[in-house]
């Protein structure tokens, strides 16, 4: 008698992660369009809209790509924590932090040279995220404490700390009854490099070449890997596992950390419960869906940062901007759905 079993291929396609990218793709927008039927809407005139109003100008492209910034960033981050097979959920704490250290080191000290002090926030919101993670990353290498529940948790602490911030020691009375810091000078202000794109995208570049180079090409990613894969290889290739663990999250929550600098000294130049606007959680789908490459996560973060500014503006002609996020979560079902036949076969074998 025979009975099937699920076996991981021996040889997989390396283009599988791409291929499954455009499944889930295409399968997103067929949803898309279902729903958009459903509301009496024309698809292909609402999703050639989206495309106009996010890319079809200077100003509208460098809205999209000052979008894909922080889901870059932060995907960046996650990624480089699951080289060690950790996962970071606490990327949108990391990101609030990351702003609040901003602010916190630009009302405390004052450096004359704008460019070194723009350079010094950056750094304060980098050492911000990583501070974020510090406590899930000194529970897992010391008592073995599950990432995901306590990267998970900050991320309610640092909210609720903003919240505090922002409607007491900081709020600013020019905000009335908004809660919100005072404006950072704009002094401080990252400058555009055409239209309205920040350039923070150029050090969103820079972090991608850096992210893949420790990754694929260093010591450190390498013995990460070897980390993350058995720890029984890395007591015999004489590798700390949990030293790697422990700055692999630092690294990632730094990155998270980054983004919200970044965000605060080019979008919203203060503080406010709205800086982040599910960047981190988003950024999660980013970096699932390229299976954590640092090319991939850049590419599809500028694709996420387009359908999140194409899904804002639609709202124009009665289309909701929730179908913006439904094709961002239906491309991540389906493309984990496509990995997976990629991946594993059914093998029918011999009972006994």
């Amino acid at each position: 008698m025979n009975k099937y079993i699920l076996s991981k291929k021996t040889v997989v396609n390396d283009l599988a992660t791409f291929y499954s990218f455009l499944i889930g793709l295409f399968i997103a927008f067929f949803i898309g369009s279902l729903i958009l039927l459903i509301q009496d809407q024309n698809p292909a005139n609402v999703f050639s809209l989206m495309l106009k109003l996010s890319v079809g100008s200077i100003n509208s492209l460098s809205s999209s790509l000052n979008k894909a910034i922080p889901l870059i960033l932060a995907g960046l981050g996650i990624s480089i924590m699951n080289s060690v097979k950790l996962w970071n959920i606490g990327a949108e704490g990391q990101i609030f932090l990351g702003a609040i250290a901003v602010n916190l080191i630009y009302i405390n000290i004052n450096i004359s040279n704008s460019s070194l002090f723009i350079v010094v926030l950056l750094a304060s919101g980098f050492i911000g995220g990583a501070v974020c993670i510090l406590f899930p990353a000194i529970t897992k290498v010391v008592f073995g404490v599950n990432e995901i529940i306590t990267t998970l948790l900050t991320n309610y602490i640092i909210i609720g700390l903003t919240i505090y911030l922002v409607n007491g020691p900081w709020k600013d009375p020019k905000s009335l009854n908004f809660p919100a810091a005072a404006y950072v000078g704009e002094e401080v202000y990252l400058p555009t490099i055409f239209g309205k794109l920040s350039s923070g995208f150029l050090v969103c570049i820079l972090f991608v070449i850096g992210a893949y180079y420790l990754k694929e090409k260093s010591v450190f990613g390498y013995e990460m890997r070897i980390a993350g894969g058995s720890a029984m290889t890395a007591i015999y290739a004489g590798i700390n596992a949990k030293q790697k663990a422990f700055y692999a999250m630092l690294i990632g929550g730094g990155f998270a950390g980054l983004a919200g600098a970044i965000e605060l000294l080019s979008q919203t130049h203060r503080v406010s419960t709205g800086i982040s606007q599910g960047f981190g959680y988003t950024a999660i789908i980013v970096a699932a869906i390229t299976g954590m490459r640092p090319v991939g996560i850049f590419l599809v973060g500028c694709l996420f940062g387009a359908l999140t500014i194409g899904g804002a503006v639609i709202q124009t002609i009665g289309v909701s901007s929730y179908i913006a996020e439904i094709i961002q979560a239906s491309t991540l079902i389906g493309a984990l759905i496509a990995q997976f036949f990629f991946t594993y076969e059914i093998k029918g074998v011999q009972d006994g």
